[in-house]
């Protein structure tokens, strides 16, 4: 077994870490005339006195992560997040088998994630966001069989998502958003039947939407807005029961929204805005009576209103602006008592204001502007 006390304050006495200057808070407690290192700042050892966990989150720590890293081999926790550390990943790291977490987030990384990584089997925790990676996403992470949290998100990463990023059976999270990303959403996306969270927003990822989305049955978050997505959205089977938050905002869709939405009983935020979808709210929308946030502005809506909005009672923004709905505006929108923000502007909206508008008593925002609209609302702000 290596222990390593050695090792670790030969590091900031030689400056094998390359921390520069190394934090006096950490090294006032590192002494290398301890026979262990276990009472150290930042380290647990297990009970034969072997280093296995390394937290130094948030200690303003610079420089570099040197190869020697990989001499602590029973290390099951390392976590540096927080800190200015710049340079590459050294490829050591994968020595490192008994890894089961590993967080570099909000750091200054540089580089690619390096391919060695594909030897920590026992991984469960990857977090590289907030760095400035710029290299692709390497195939053999979705490798790891024991991963289930992987967040890469807000770097410079660029190529395609992996096509095999189905291998990642065990996914639970996967943030991708904020990247550099181009190409298609892998179908084998569908294969993540544990995925809870899927966000690849922020991207100048292409196509269609994997119909195969509609096999995961876990998933809770799907964001995907501001992209160049197209094609018809082909999402909402009945196996969507736990989804309660949809962002397919700012891309270019053709073709509406989907009936099918409301099988999502769960649904709690939906958001489509500015991304060309035609036709007609589908009244099935009225089942989601979950639903608080429903932001369909900025599209090539047409139609009208379906009154069967006004079942959705937990909502509390309700966003239509900047399309071309017609018809007048339902009544039964006065059943939204916890309305808080109501915008039907820009359209083509026609008839009397219905009074029971006035039943809106948490209504703060209300904007009716540039339509056909009859009335007052003077005798509505007086109720």
């Amino acid at each position: 077994m290596y222990k390593a006390p050695e090792f670790l304050s030969s590091q900031l006495q030689t400056g094998y870490w390359h921390w520069n200057p190394v934090p006096p808070s950490i090294l006032s407690s590192w002494n290398n005339e301890d026979s262990v290192p276990c009472k150290w700042v930042g380290i647990e050892c297990d009970d034969s006195d072997n280093v296995v966990s390394l937290n130094l989150s948030s200690y303003g720590i610079s420089g570099q992560l040197g190869p020697e890293i990989g001499h602590l081999r029973q290390l099951q926790s390392f976590d540096l997040r927080c800190n200015s550390l710049s340079g590459n990943i050294p490829p050591q790291l994968g020595n490192c088998t008994d890894l089961k977490l590993l967080d570099l987030s909000s750091n200054e990384l540089i580089g690619e994630i390096p391919d060695s990584l594909k030897n920590l089997q026992n991984l469960r925790f990857l977090l590289l966001y907030n760095n400035s990676f710029d290299a692709e996403i390497p195939e053999s992470l979705f490798r790891i069989q024991s991963l289930q949290y992987l967040y890469l998100h807000s770097n410079d990463f660029s190529g395609s998502i992996p096509g095999n990023v189905g291998e990642g059976s065990e996914l639970v999270a996967l943030w991708l958003h904020d990247n550099r990303l181009s190409g298609t959403i892998p179908e084998s996306i569908g294969n993540c039947s544990e995925l809870q969270d899927l966000y690849l927003g922020g991207n100048k990822l292409v196509g269609f939407l994997p119909k195969s989305l509609n096999n995961l049955e876990n998933l809770v978050y799907l964001q995907v807005s501001n992209n160049g997505l197209e094609g018809i959205i082909t999402f909402g089977s009945e196996k969507c029961k736990n989804l309660t938050f949809l962002d397919l905002s700012y891309n270019n869709f053709s073709g509406g929204i989907p009936p099918s939405l409301g099988n999502c009983s769960r649904l709690t935020t939906l958001a489509i805005v500015s991304s060309k979808i035609t036709g007609s709210i589908p009244s099935s929308l009225g089942q989601l009576d979950m639903l608080s946030r429903l932001d369909l502005s900025g599209n090539h809506l047409s139609g009208k209103i379906p009154p069967e909005i006004g079942m959705c009672k937990s909502l509390t923004t309700l966003l239509l602006y900047t399309n071309q709905l017609e018809g007048s505006i339902p009544s039964s929108i006065g059943n939204l008592t916890n309305l808080n923000k109501l915008d039907l502007s820009r359209n083509k909206l026609s008839g009397f204001i219905p009074p029971e508008l006035g039943n809106l008593v948490n209504l703060v925002t209300l904007r009716l502007a540039y339509n056909h609209l009859e009335g007052s609302l003077l005798s509505l702000l007086a109720t």
